[in-house]
């Protein structure tokens, strides 16, 4: 017997009459094959084979179909098998499990399936590909347990949080999803390419009453598409967001600025966050979980802009309350969770750098900088006495008056330095690696590094802090001021994750640091009014922040009912400093002589905080600890026709503050200035001046708990309806941490007399320890896209830890001193209607009505005409709102080019009515001469927004993305913010924000492994004003009229410019690899 040379699988040769005939049906036929293939085989067999060959499973496949198979049995025999199950599926996927496995090449020519030798070399070579995704129920709860099965016999079982992975060789499958009590789910064509990652995410439903299983098919296509509308439909409460996809066809560096792109959202400086017209106050930042401090020293805010984007797998804006969420809400809840346990090996760097047309090249001026700014640290000249970490103003006046008051303790650091601006520059750094310990058991780590330093100057007009522009002059006179501000920042940020799950369990844990630098210096001149003259400004800005975050949470399904137990423990450390912060106004000598860095100024004073020239420190540093458990019991209860599927959950969760802050103002006076010195020789020790510190010392060191009790129910009634509802108790003693109710109870007494027992309730009361929150969310199913939604809840809005402390501190943004006040928390109602379309995956059409109505809302306000603020609450406020969004892909039209284009839009419109009060502490109770009652007086109801808010916001993007090419276009608009009001409405502060337009073009090559993005920011050259009207109508000025909303917006040339900025445009590129 002769024998081939060709060999396959562990064989020996095949006899030449059967090579011959093989390759005759195979190549001998070329229409047929390319009208035929083995895949279009559609009988159905089974095979459950162990530990087999190719032979045993071949001859089982005679058995049960029609066709003639031509092999050689003897090699078949060599072709060892490990596992061949397959139950009732195509005779296809059985044939491509041995042309992949065996491997064999397999043609069906004239109803014979024909095999031959395979590619051993080319099959072994190739990598497998994966599977992941998440399965959820029709409630959008992750089900563990769930058993999968691939057409090849390749298997898996979901984590306790619904996820799953497998790795397949490269091929076209199905899938198969099994769970105790749901309908099985099968998922045909399932492709898997080589290295490749498929994403499918599966809806479950419940099995409900039938007495058999049903298993429900459908095709790759079909099953992926119904995951992602789970995803975007399936949330108890109304929530909006951006994907990690979505922030990366931005410019955008950081979260500050990606908000703004979210549907009713607007930003505040590109860092703190307006939601639906609610400023700063009013909305909770969670980042991963965690609610964050305020990280202002005179705001109750988050600093967004500290966030890197690189690190951020998702943003979610939740617009409604549920129970198991913090009631301190009031737009909404800004959701931060960064990259978690990665689902393949990954390893990502990019650099970059950016360009600003009025910045980079040109002159720079900064106070002495010695190099570690730019890693975020603070140069040892703006050090207090040889430090910064002071706990407290008595210490540092303590050592200060023990080592003799000498004006040489504290450097002389006002000299202005010059250079030329460089190119800004940015790193990324992260990357990710998967354990797979078994079958069922997996770890993670991931991890990233970023690094950005940035260089801008801003073009500025002002008429704040005493420089007064002429409201019946010509446009220049609008403002006073003129000026430049020269900003330099470096953001850092580093991030940690190890993880662990398996079918039962997932723990996790997060380290998170972030630290931000960033100064801003402020030189000018214009005229000012007592003293009048036509002065220099100079104002020095600085700000370090700080933030570590540790969170260690768990995830465990007990039983196999779907019980499931969730908890987490966090820490955060937030430190902010303003380390050494100058201001100074004076006369100025100009000559075109002299450097224009040196200033020779003559009678330097400040804004009336202290006396001489100012110079102060500033300490916000806080320990949060959080922590969290939750039981969830889902059970089922049904009459008849109606079905309900439901889950009971029930929480208790809490937080401890400890925060520490002070202020500490220092003056600079006496120096002799008469010959006009340079700025920098202005304050040494031969000009005989003095440097003293404020004898008002603002110390705050309180430690603040909170408790929490939740009980919530979630209904699933029938297929249509669903109802999340609960209630939520939390315990604050907020009067036991406050030092200004403290203060004030002290005067009353003092100027009561201190030997009455006088009686406090009725103010101590306005502040009960412990409040009840309920919510109720409906959804409505309209249809498998559609959604009608309607919301109730109660939150509250309490005051910051730093708004109960004593102080009082020079604020730039307000143009004079801002001091403490008594205010109480702020309740609100919530009334949401809301309709959502999401026709295929990716597209949205959603509009929402909106009501809040608010009890005690704060506002802080100008004290008469002097140039002093003070935090406030009004009587009440009230909200109506509209917000639109649209999300389409022209995909559908399959026209070339204009297929490959998104359009989305978002709009917001608000319509506010706002009534102010002033309080009274100090009254007498008419029936009762020892209790003291707070006395209201009731002001006119004022037609505006509250602080923060505005009547329009407009968001419209344009994508186009077509292989290796994509292009975006974003803008942003802004009408009137209300900026801050004034006790006389007319004198109220309005900003318009910047309009932005920023494109993005990204290129993707070398397999999609390199990606070079182009950035242009700012594109119209637009500029943010903050302005106060001046009405033609006399009806308004006289309080006879409310303004309308066009009266209300910036009218250029007739408006007072209170503070004006223009940016220019920045140019930027991105260069990343993945590996």
């Amino acid at each position: 017997m002769q024998k081939s040379t060709n060999r396959f699988c562990n064989g020996k040769a095949m006899q030449n009459w059967k090579a011959i005939l093989l390759c005759f049906l195979v190549a001998g036929s070329p229409v047929a094959l390319s009208a035929q293939t083995y895949q279009s085989l559609s009988e159905k067999v089974s095979v459950n084979l162990d530990n087999t060959t190719a032979d045993v499973v071949v001859k089982s496949l005679e058995k049960q179909t029609p066709y003639t198979f031509t092999y050689d049995p003897e090699y078949l025999q060599h072709c060892t098998l490990a596992t061949v199950k397959f139950n009732n599926q195509p005779l296809s996927d059985v044939l491509h499990y041995l042309d992949v496995y065996a491997p064999l090449d397999i043609a069906f020519v004239n109803k014979t399936v024909a095999l031959k030798q395979g590619k051993l070399e080319r099959i072994l070579g190739q990598d497998k590909g994966r599977v992941t995704g998440k399965i959820v129920d029709n409630k959008n709860e992750p089900l563990p347990g769930v058993t999968i099965q691939s057409s090849n016999g390749v298997g898996a079982v979901t984590s306790v949080d619904g996820t799953y992975e497998l790795s397949l060789p490269p091929g076209v499958y199905t899938i198969t999803f099994s769970y105790i009590s749901y309908d099985t789910r099968k998922v045909t064509e399932v492709a898997i390419k080589e290295k490749g990652i498929t994403p499918l995410d599966v809806v479950m439903k419940s099995a409900g009453a039938h007495l058999k299983g049903v298993t429900v098919t459908g095709n790759y296509k079909r099953a992926s598409v119904e995951g992602l509308y789970a995803i975007q439909k399936n949330n108890a409460s109304i929530t909006d967001g951006i994907s990690a996809e979505q922030i990366s066809r931005t410019p955008d560096k950081n979260i500050g600025d990606v908000l703004k792109r979210v549907s009713g959202l607007s930003t505040v400086d590109n860092k703190y966050v307006v939601v639906r017209g609610l400023s700063e106050r009013y909305n909770q930042a969670v980042l991963n979980g965690q609610v964050m401090p305020s990280t202002e020293m005179n705001r109750k805010n988050f600093s967004f802009d500290i966030i890197p984007s690189n690190i951020v797998e998702n943003v979610t804006v939740v617009k409604t309350l549920t129970p198991d969420r913090s009631a301190e809400f009031g737009g909404g809840a800004v959701e931060v969770n960064t990259l978690e346990i990665p689902t393949q090996n990954f390893l990502n760097i990019g650099i970059g750098g950016s360009s600003n047309d009025i910045t980079t090249g040109k002159n720079f001026r900064t106070l002495k900088m010695d190099g570690q700014e730019y890693w975020g640290k603070v140069a040892p000249h703006r050090d207090l006495l040889g430090k910064l970490d002071w706990t407290n103003t008595a210490d540092v006046v303590a050592k200060y008056n023990t080592e003799g008051k000498k004006t040489q303790l504290l450097s002389n650091n006002w000299g202005v330095y010059e250079m030329k601006a460089p190119v800004s520059q940015n790193y990324q750094l992260s990357g990710g690696k998967v354990f797979r310990l078994t079958a069922k058991d997996q770890f993670g780590i991931v991890a990233s590094a970023s690094y950005r330093n940035t260089f801008q100057t801003k073009d500025i007009r002002m008429s704040r802090d005493g420089f007064e522009g002429d409201g019946a002059g010509d446009i220049e006179e609008r403002a006073a001021f003129k000026g430049k501000n020269y900003g330099f920042s470096t953001n850092l940020g580093g991030l940690l994750g190890l993880g662990y799950k398996n079918e039962r369990t997932h723990l996790s844990f997060q380290t998170l640091y972030l630290r931000t630098l960033d100064q801003q210096l402020l030189i000018g001149m214009g005229t000012h009014v007592d003293p009048s003259g036509f002065l220099l400004g100079y104002y020095d800005l600085t700000t370090q922040t700080s933030l570590w975050q540790n969170q260690l949470k768990g995830e465990h399904s007990l039983g196999h009912r779907g019980v499931k137990l969730k908890w987490m423990g966090s820490y955060a450390l937030l430190d902010k400093q303003r380390p050494d912060n100058h201001q100074l106004k004076a006369s100025m000598m100009e000559d075109d002589k002299l450097a224009s860095n040196e200033f020779n100024i003559k009678s330097p004073f400040s804004s009336g905080i202290s006396d001489g020239t100012l110079r102060w420190w500033s300490r916000t540093y806080e320990k949060d600890y959080n922590w969290d458990i939750s039981l969830s019991v889902p059970f089922k209860l049904g009459t008849g026709k109606i079905q309900t599927e439901n889950i009971l959950k029930g929480g208790y969760g809490g937080w401890s503050k400890n925060r520490l802050f002070y202020v500490l103002n220092s003056g600079s006076k006496g120096f002799d200035t008469e010959d006009y010195p340079p700025l920098a020789q202005t304050f040494i020790p031969e000009r005989g001046g003095e440097i003293y510190f404020d004898r008002f010392a603002d110390d705050f060191h309180k430690t603040a708990v909170l408790h929490s009790f939740y009980a919530m129910l979630d209904n699933k009634i029938n297929e249509k309806w669903r109802l999340v509802w609960g209630v939520r108790a939390e315990g604050y003693n907020l009067n036991k941490v406050n030092d200004v109710l403290d203060s004030l109870l002290s005067d009353i007494n003092e100027t009561r007399g201190s030997d009455k027992q006088l009686d406090y309730s009725a103010i101590l009361n306005r502040e009960p320890n412990w409040r009840l929150f309920p919510s109720a969310n409906l959804t409505y199913s309209l249809t498998q896209q559609m959604n009608l939604r309607l919301a109730y809840a109660e939150s509250i809005i309490r005051p910051d830890l730093r708004e109960l402390s004593f102080f009082k501190e020079y604020d730039f943004e307000l143009g004079g001193i801002y001091r403490s006040n008594q205010v109480k928390s702020t309740t609100v109602q919530h009334f949401d209607f809301r309709y959502e379309w999401y026709p295929t995956p990716g597209d949205v059409l959603s509009a929402t009505l909106f009501y809040k109505k608010f009890r005690d809302p704060m506002e802080i306000y100008k004290e008469g005409d002097n140039r002093m603020y003070f935090l406030k609450n009004n009587k009440y406020a009230k909200n109506y709102g509209l917000e639109v969004e649209v999300r389409k892909s022209l995909a559908f039209t399959k026209v070339p080019v204009v297929r490959n284009i998104t359009l989305y839009g978002n709009f917001t419109a608000l319509a506010s009515r706002v009534t102010p009060v002033d309080i009274s502490y100090n009254t007498l109770d008419p029936n009762n001469e020892n209790k003291i009652l707070p006395a209201e007086v009731v002001g006119k109801v004022e037609k505006r927004p509250q602080t923060g808010a505005s009547n329009y916001m407009v968001n419209a993007g344009f994508y186009y993305d077509i292989k290796p090419v994509s292009f975006s276009l974003v803008y942003n608009y802004v009408t009137n913010r209300m900026f801050r009001p004034a006790a006389y409405y007319s004198e109220s502060l309005f900003e318009r924000p910047l309009e932005s337009l920023d494109g993005q073009l990204a290129i993707r090559l070398l397999k999609q492994k390199l990606q070079l993005r182009l950035n242009i920011s700012n594109l119209l050259n637009s500029y943010s004003v903050v302005y106060r009207n001046f009405y033609k109508d006399d009806a308004i000025t006289n309080y006879k009229k409310d303004p309308s909303t066009k009266d209300l917006l910036y009218q250029k040339g007739q408006d007072l410019i209170d503070y004006e900025a223009r940016p220019g445009r920045t140019f930027s590129f991105t260069l990343g690899y993945s590996f």
